[in-house]
């Protein structure tokens, strides 16, 4: 069983505090607003991945990749926010609620690893907490849009939209491992105390982008 750092968990708690509230906003307003703030995002982005490149020694291939990979995602990220007003807020919660899951599961339950040759603070139950929380958070949301005892869509429907959110943000979590284990160093940064650097904290969201897409186009076209 793992244990929880109260110093580190303070310095996360108020790193998200102090940030968090204007992304928020940001995210919300959309438009002009939100293209800024993930162009600034991107650079930041961008400058770590040239460190982590950098450091990995075989600088080209994995910046030309990770760089293909950044462009896509900010992309994906900016068509959800510019689709619908709550499409990108509820995206970021379903990610954050995952990142939570997935830490107290991990930290509290513990048990086997997951992949310790990549991460060895990942296991199982990190995992499943990962893919739960987002679950739920969808059967809440579900439930504020049941309007006159009818459903919206099917509940199966959302659970398995929650748990695709979380398995693929702890994909898009571990794909950010490999390259900090290939290059030696533990965070991507020291932008943000508690965190790391910005890819530490939106390395999840940054898979998730394109998935919420294609997960938002299904329940578009379901019936």
């Amino acid at each position: 069983m793992g244990s929880i750092d109260p110093e580190k968990l303070k310095k996360r708690i108020l790193t998200t505090l102090l940030f968090a509230p204007v992304c928020l906003v940001i995210i919300y307003v959309g438009g002009l607003p939100l293209a800024m703030l993930l162009a600034v995002c991107f650079m930041i982005s961008h400058q770590e991945l040239v460190s982590l490149s950098r450091a990995i020694g075989n600088f080209w291939p994995y910046y030309i990749a990770g760089v293909s990979y950044l462009v896509f995602a900010f992309c994906s990220f900016y068509i959800v926010g510019s689709s619908k007003e709550l499409s990108a807020l509820i995206m970021v919660l379903l990610v954050a609620s995952s990142d939570i899951g997935a830490y107290f599961a991990g930290k509290t339950i513990g048990g086997p690893k997951l992949i310790p040759a990549i991460s060895p603070n990942k296991t199982w139950a990190g995992l499943g907490g990962a893919m739960i929380a987002p679950a739920i958070v969808l059967i809440a949301i579900e439930a504020s849009m049941d309007v006159g005892g009818e459903k919206i869509l099917n509940t199966g429907f959302f659970i398995v939209f929650g748990l695709l959110i979380g398995l693929f943000g702890q994909a898009g979590d571990i794909l950010v491992s490999m390259l900090k284990r290939k290059a030696g160093v533990k965070d991507t940064g020291t932008l943000l105390p508690g965190h790391g650097g910005l890819l530490d904290r939106i390395d999840s969201l940054l898979l998730c982008a394109p998935v919420f897409i294609a997960l938002e186009y299904l329940i578009i076209h379901v019936e």
